[in-house]
């Protein structure tokens, strides 16, 4: 079975047909993660309506630039979260993002709200899904205040050293269809164990023009193999044991 621990099911046209074609090449899970005030509701949505869909909500760096109002709704943005907490597997995607947004007047803002958000994660026992673009030192010092059951850095592409730290501190790290073309990714998948690997689309994100989803993350299973030298049978059985490790409620019955 293969899981696509991180994708924006909420901005495809067409969740079904994206849904039916994942199924058809093994992808049986998918973690739907929120980013805008506006796409919680629509994510709780689609995991209603689709058995194979799991919720995690959380607010993104760039809804700092993207939302004037954030600071603002931040609370019902939590109470939302709060309200439907045993539904959710995750709080994310969530973190801080120092590459898309240049503007440093907004990075107190963003420590903010990624400060509430692992708050959260911490008070309701719940995993991350974590955006380190560009600012990997400030989360990684971030992260030690709070004790949170699971950790997973998506698509890492940062400093090699912070990488050995976050392998050091048991982090998972979430791999795209980009470790196919990406030296980056590449990387993260030959400096990390495969007990503390996972696969997402973080679809629909386009990868050499295409647009993603959960269906590639079955490309990308085989190129992690490639890579670490591994039988895709074995890598995709570890695989599954870490997404149980770190998503365990999208195990549970809905």
């Amino acid at each position: 079975m293969l899981i696509d621990v991180h994708c924006h099911m909420n901005l495809y046209l067409n969740p079904n047909e994206v849904i039916q074609e994942a199924s058809q090449v093994g992808v049986k899970k998918i973690i739907a993660v929120a980013m805008s005030v506006l796409s919680q509701q629509r994510i709780l949505e689609i995991a209603q309506h689709y058995d194979s869909v799991y919720p995690a909500l959380g607010i993104h760096p760039e809804e700092v630039k993207m939302n004037k109002n954030i600071e603002a709704e931040l609370d019902i943005v939590i109470d939302l979260i709060t309200s439907n907490q045993s539904n959710l597997c995750a709080i994310g995607e969530i973190g801080l993002d120092h590459h898309f947004i240049k503007d440093k007047a907004l990075y107190p803002l963003q420590s903010k709200i990624f400060n509430r958000m692992l708050s959260l994660a911490q008070e309701l026992k719940l995993p991350v899904n974590l955006h380190s673009k560009g600012a990997e030192q400030q989360i990684f010092d971030t992260l030690t205040s709070y004790q949170i059951p699971n950790i997973n850095i998506h698509w890492y592409s940062g400093p090699e050293k912070l990488l050995k730290l976050g392998i050091d501190r048991g982090y998972y790290f979430s791999i795209t269809p980009a470790v196919k073309y990406s030296p980056a990714v590449k990387k993260t998948v030959s400096f990390v164990e495969i007990d503390h690997l996972l696969l997402e689309s973080d679809g629909p994100v386009k990868f050499s023009g295409k647009i993603g989803t959960p269906s590639m993350i079955k490309e990308v299973l085989n190129e992690i193999s490639i890579i670490k030298k591994m039988n895709t049978q074995d890598i995709e059985e570890k695989i599954l044991t870490n997404t149980k490790d770190v998503f365990p409620r999208i195990f549970a019955s809905k």
